[in-house]
């Protein structure tokens, strides 16, 4: 009898336990099955703008690393110690555990897995949008490793989506990797599918164009040549970078102060190659919510200085020009020149269009002008903006193939390139070129521009020209006396074999025991 009870216990239990199986046997809900989606062009477009909104994501961390690291810039901030991420970065102190670093590596590859998620499940022939997506797709992951070789080194090759046996992926061979570049961007620029503006002051184009891709290309060469000690691709970067010129779809902008080009007025202008998008939502603010803004703006948040809203917007003052940058200017075109009164103002100029200093701040009393932000472009203490982060601009596909052409032995065709530059700028035309000028045209035409760093490093000047950074930082009290204060550092400065890459972020390696990290790190 017992045994009889103990039996229909267990039948009981089994078809409940089977039922609320049922119950629970549901569809996933907010998941993506890849082998059903990505079929029609709006699903498609999803995931292309994935890559856009990774893209604009990247801003934040990567412009700050890459001003922090160059002889044009102090970190700043409200004193020496304020963000330690960024002095470290700015006294060559960092170290796998810096913050920055670490998203910024991670970004490139955000970007990386949504280009694979694209070029593994979407078929470019079944419509026009999914064949442009693709062409997007290569070019965005041929940009991404173009910086992440450029800052790294040697990083791991992931040219699919991994499974997860394949998360373990060792780091990839130099001339696998700038293989990988010249192999995305020129399937980009072949494909026929990216999109192109209609006429040089077309400014409803904000998609990756055909011109774009061919300019990162170009620019690839250029530093191809010098990683793979194969001088035949300098003169392949002048001929891709002639196209891009030759399209007379861009020029130099002339329609205002250059100091103002950047400003959201003139977006998608003619001298713009890419800009990510931000629009001004008032019912949207947090898509707009974005540190850089706060972090370069002028150092006001502590009441340090009074700057009247038709100078800039005040913040941070995480970006301060150094005296060598200026000194650079003056040298090279006098104390009073065009561009350099529209790229950085002294105290005294700022000071005669009204702003004030009401203590003590970390500064040289020079200040950014190009690429200021204005309150108009800023909200909520700064820390919205609205302005587009702009990636590259046609006067640096002008240098870029004056130095392809300079290096493929061809100075008379890289000659009207410089002289297109200085003319804008204001400056009498050269009648010849040296190595040093076309590096100090693009050293004064793109500072804060996110290109010095990786310059330095690929011309071999990084060693001489950053071995004091993060010995000093300044200080200015408010009539404008500048001092210098050791930053008790005993170790500061580049090393030459380790501060050629930057370290593997310790995540990374953690995570991934195939990765070697770099040396000195």
């Amino acid at each position: 009898m017992k045994t009889k009870y103990i039996l229909i216990a267990f039948l009981t239990a089994v078809v409940a336990f089977s039922s609320c199986n049922k119950l629970l046997d549901i569809p996933r809900k907010a998941v993506i099955d890849n082998t059903t989606y990505y079929k029609t062009d709006e699903e498609v477009e999803s995931a292309v703008v994935a890559m856009y909104l990774d893209v604009r994501g990247w801003y934040y961390n990567v412009m700050l690393v890459k001003h922090c690291l160059t002889d044009d810039y102090f970190s700043g901030g409200a004193a020496h110690g304020d963000n330690v991420d960024m002095d470290a970065l700015g006294e060559f102190a960092f170290n796998s555990e810096t913050g920055q670093i670490q998203s910024s590596f991670e970004g490139y590859y955000h970007l990386i897995y949504h280009a694979n998620v694209i070029l593994g499940n979407i078929d470019p022939n079944q419509s026009a949008v999914a064949a442009r997506a693709v062409a997007e797709a290569h070019l965005f992951r041929g940009w991404a490793y173009f910086e992440l070789i450029t800052l790294w080194g040697n990083p791991p090759i992931v040219d699919h989506e991994l499974d997860p046996s394949e998360y373990q992926q060792p780091n990839g061979s130099t001339e696998d990797l700038w293989k990988l570049v010249e192999d995305d961007l020129t399937f980009a620029v072949n494909s026929g599918d990216l999109a192109r503006k209609s006429s040089l002051n077309d400014n409803t184009v904000w998609r990756v164009t055909l011109e774009y891709g061919q300019a990162l290309l170009g620019k690839a060469y250029l530093w191809m040549a010098w990683a793979l000690k194969d001088d035949s691709y300098y003169q392949k970067s002048a001929d891709m970078l002639k196209k891009v010129i030759d399209s007379q779809l861009y020029d130099l902008w002339k329609d205002g102060p250059y100091g103002d080009m950047r400003h959201m007025a003139y977006a998608l202008n003619c001298e713009s190659l890419f800009e990510s998008i931000r629009i001004n939502d008032l019912d949207n603010q947090g898509d707009n919510f974005d540190f850089y803004s706060a972090m370069v703006g002028y150092r006001s948040s502590g009441s340090e200085m009074t700057i009247p809203e038709s100078v800039a917007a005040g913040g941070w003052g995480f970006k301060v020009p150094t005296e060598d940058l200026l000194n650079a200017f003056i040298s090279y075109e006098g104390p009073d020149s065009y561009r350099r009164k529209e790229t950085i103002k002294t105290y005294d100029e700022l000071k005669a269009m009204g702003v004030q200093w009401n203590m003590l701040t970390l500064s040289t009393g020079l200040y950014t002008w190009k690429g200021r932000y204005m309150p108009d472009e800023v909200g909520f203490m700064s820390m919205l903006n609205w302005k587009n982060p702009l990636w590259m601009r046609f006067s640096e596909v002008l240098l870029l193939a004056a130095e392809a052409n300079f290096k493929a032995g061809h100075p008379e065709l890289a000659l009207p390139y410089v002289n297109r530059v200085r003319t804008r700028a204001q400056l009498p035309a050269l009648n010849g070129l040296t190595m040093e000028t076309i590096k100090m045209e693009k050293r004064l035409e793109l500072c804060g521009e996110g290109v010095r760093f990786q310059d330095l490093l690929r011309w071999g000047d990084a060693a001489e020209l950053l071995k004091e950074k993060g010995k000093v930082y300044p200080t200015m009290e408010p009539n404008g006396t500048v001092k210098y204060v050791s930053t008790g550092r005993s170790v500061y400065g580049f090393k030459v074999g380790k501060h050629e890459h930057l370290p593997y972020p310790f995540t990374e390696t953690s995570l991934n025991k195939a990765i070697q990290q770099n040396p000195g790190y």
